[in-house]
């Protein structure tokens, strides 16, 4: 699971134990641009990608 906590197991389900700070990896998020489902890579990540974050912040987004 994590290196920061021990694994707990609650109705056959492993998790984090309370207060894991890697705990986030776990859920997906809402993109705060365009509204899709996306899996975060670090834990402040509220955008799908750096098109959405440009865009979300006012800047010129590159595009690939």
């Amino acid at each position: 699971m994590c290196d920061y906590c021990e694994v707990l197991t609650i109705n056959g389900t492993t998790c984090h134990e309370t207060g894991c700070p890697d705990a986030w990896r776990d859920y997906t998020r809402e993109c705060k641009e365009c509204g899709s489902t996306f899996t975060p890579e670090f834990s402040a990540q509220r955008h799908c990608d750096n098109y959405c974050y440009a865009v979300f912040n006012g800047l010129t987004p590159e595009e690939n």
